[in-house]
């Protein structure tokens, strides 16, 4: 259902606010704590790296877009396994002030180093919040799970820069 449901919300972004009105937001980040769930075993990771890029646009209050996430390889500790990741979601932020809070939705696929069975592929999600410092950066911190039947999960803290 969420393959559905992010080009729609990509379209509506698209149809809803004009041009000029988009930001670009770059993101890099850090994933720590994270730990992949194989079914009936679970793994801590170690730290992995993140990059990726947000369409956006803000009304009073509120900012809304959609964005694509690649998560670098990182290796599980205590079993020889390394693992990727790409996620495609929709991204809303509630301001309150120069703070906010965060939350997105969409797809991802987990991508191993060895055969693993099970499906990596599913819905994401991530919560949290960051504060926005001189209109052009913001700081993040959010939880986020990903995939399907393996799955992935960690906190991950963000700088984004807006062009």
């Amino acid at each position: 259902m969420s393959q559905r449901v992010v080009p729609m919300v990509c379209l509506v972004v698209l149809v809803v606010s004009p041009a000029a009105a988009f930001d670009l937001n770059l993101a890099i980040g850090a994933d720590f704590a994270g730990d992949f769930d194989a079914g009936n075993i679970s793994f801590s990771s170690d730290t992995g790296y993140t990059l990726g890029l947000e369409l956006a646009f803000k009304i009073p209050l509120i900012e809304a877009g959609v964005g694509l996430e690649y998560g670098f390889s990182r290796a599980a500790e205590a079993v020889d396994i390394d693992a990727s990741y790409y996620q495609l979601y929709a991204i809303g932020r509630f301001f309150l002030g120069p703070a906010y809070i965060a939350g997105r939705f969409g797809y991802s696929d987990l991508s191993f180093s060895e055969a693993v069975d099970g499906t990596s592929d599913g819905g994401s999600w991530g919560l949290g919040g960051g504060v926005e410092l001189f209109g052009k950066l913001k700081i993040e911190l959010l939880f986020s799970k990903l995939g399907g039947d393996l799955s992935y999960e960690s906190w991950t803290a963000r700088l984004l820069y807006t062009f």
